[in-house]
């Protein structure tokens, strides 16, 4: 979350604001919280932030062989996102990660029963010998990982949104290192800019739809809360299969551009919570339940984290039976052309057999 919205959620937890109803115990309990003192070094966030030793917390482990298929499941659908150049963003520091704020004009209109309007993205890195992944697939932690925050638009607000049950959709976005994306130099070229703590640049808007997947259909629903203190439970998760592509440069200089009162900034992501009963929906099926990483010498543009989808053909999946096809038909004209031709040679070889020589009659002397 921003350093903004942190802030005022503070102010909200020491006046008692977001108790229904506070009583002298509830309230002594966040009577010290100060959102500004949480690090990521020491995580023991619910020995001030009783939130967040709740029940259902992120980020998790997805478990592919444990997900359940819901095609009921709409495919994401975005609006607004191709933004003008025109359009400000701020790009800023807070301390814990760095925000690109966006305009409540870009929304979410179908993969949900409500309308969500955009607020901020934010990434979450590791460092040099550590990925920084916030959620993991069948265990493996990936290079880094980016949030879409969202509210739901029947509160009006992010602060109201964040205490209600249904009230933000976070859509998230795990990084495999590779090849270059360029579409990614609108922030990561500005970073060195906001290399201190609480500074803020603007930049010109750009379509963010290019910083997501091409496969928004394929993703996994769960639900949880916000991965900072003050951890609250009203986040319906969405995780996208495919993964994207940033180069070993765009990387690093996630893990070594900014800085904190502390330091560097980086290892800036939540420890996996348990998953406490919760069920992890998937929108769509696989045929097997493996899962693989892409080596990083194989820079192709497919970053599938599923290779097998029983729902989804593209044109090469089309093209590819096609061929196959042909291909089967023309080896099985092939076989019978051959049996055929070696049945004519047997027929000839048996008929020469019972032809009687009889040599041509000569002059005698």
């Amino acid at each position: 979350m921003d350093r903004l919205l942190l802030l005022i959620l503070a102010q909200l937890l020491t006046t008692g604001a977001c108790d229904k109803n506070p009583d002298p115990e509830h309230k002594e309990k966040h009577e010290g919280d100060k959102l500004d003192h949480w690090t990521y070094e020491d995580q023991k966030w619910n020995e001030s932030y009783v939130v967040c030793n709740k029940n259902s917390q992120s980020p998790i482990n997805i478990d592919t062989g444990k997900t359940i298929l819901n095609k009921n499941l709409p495919p994401i659908t975005l609006e607004g996102y191709n933004l003008l150049e025109t359009e400000q963003l701020e790009l800023s520091n807070n301390g814990h990660t760095v925000v690109l704020s966006l305009p409540d004009s870009m929304t979410i209109s179908q993969g949900f029963t409500q309308k969500y309007l955009a607020s901020q993205l934010h990434f979450h890195w590791g460092s040099e010998t550590t990925p920084g992944s916030e959620h993991k697939v069948d265990g493996i932690q990936y290079a880094a990982e980016m949030h879409v925050v969202h509210f739901a638009a029947k509160y009006g607000s992010l602060i109201d949104a964040a205490q209600k049950a249904d009230g933000l959709a976070v859509l998230a976005v795990l990084f495999q290192v590779g090849e270059e994306n360029k579409h990614y130099d609108h922030i990561f070229d500005k970073l060195e800019d906001i290399a201190e703590e609480g500074a803020a640049v603007h930049i010109p808007g750009f379509d963010i739809n290019t910083l997501l997947p091409r496969q928004l259909y394929r993703f996994f629903r769960y639900n949880g809360s916000l991965t900072t203190p003050p951890c609250f439970q009203t986040v319906t998760w969405t995780v996208f299969n495919e993964t994207v592509w940033i180069s070993q440069a765009q990387l690093r200089k996630l893990e070594v551009s900014l800085k904190t009162g502390r330091g560097t900034l980086d290892t800036n992501f939540r420890h996996i919570q348990p998953l406490n009963r919760r069920t992890v929906f998937a929108s769509f099926s696989s045929l097997t339940s493996s899962r693989r990483i892409v080596p990083e010498e194989d820079s192709g543009k497919s970053s599938e984290l599923n290779q097998s989808d029983g729902d989804h053909f593209t044109l090469g999946d089309t093209m590819a039976a096609v061929f196959g096809i042909l291909f089967g038909c023309t080896a099985l004209a092939f076989v019978i052309y051959v049996i055929k031709q070696r049945k004519r040679q047997r027929s000839s070889t048996e008929r020469g057999q019972k032809v009687i020589y009889k040599p041509a009659a000569t002059m005698e002397a």
